[in-house]
């Protein structure tokens, strides 16, 4: 397991809501013909895909490949990750700021089409954040060295919208 990971697992498609419930932040659902951005964590499991419950501090993962399979989820704290951090050997690697990458990515938005919660892409599609007036995403980065020095991103997840 990483350092960075706090919980992992799999559930089935019937205890996947028990599961959900015990997380709380923003939330991005991916479905099998739509996504969705909002506070709530009720969801339709029978079409989810993916599931991202996050905050600052936090994301809850839970996704599958297929309809109808398990989910497989893992929990990411960076508090839990610090922790961990501080029994490194290796100054450079004990430096939570040398094992993670923030991004700023914009947002695919009109400007003049969208207004308060509510967005349309370029091309003209609508959909809802909930955060009025976003324009940006961050993304955390969770890195990693090999014994040769190399870096590679191991996973990543949504800190905030911005």
């Amino acid at each position: 397991m990483k350092e960075y990971i706090s919980k992992y697992g799999t559930v089935s498609a019937e205890n996947a809501s028990d599961i959900i419930r015990n997380y709380s932040g923003t939330v991005y659902a991916v479905y099998s013909d739509h996504f969705l951005c909002s506070e709530s964590t009720d969801v339709d499991i029978s079409h989810l895909m993916e599931l991202r419950i996050f905050s600052e501090e936090s994301e809850f993962r839970i996704f599958r490949y297929d309809l109808g399979s398990d989910f497989f989820w893992r929990y990411i704290d960076d508090t839990s990750f610090r922790q961990a951090l501080s029994q490194e050997d290796d100054e450079f690697l004990k430096d939570f700021n040398n094992r993670i990458f923030d991004e700023i990515h914009l947002l695919d938005c009109d400007r003049e089409k969208s207004h308060g919660y509510s967005y349309f892409t370029r091309a003209g599609a609508e959909y809802s954040l909930p955060a009025e007036n976003a324009e940006k995403i961050m993304i955390r980065n969770y890195l990693d060295y090999d014994k040769n020095g190399m870096l590679s991103v191991n996973d990543f997840r949504i800190v905030k919208i911005l």
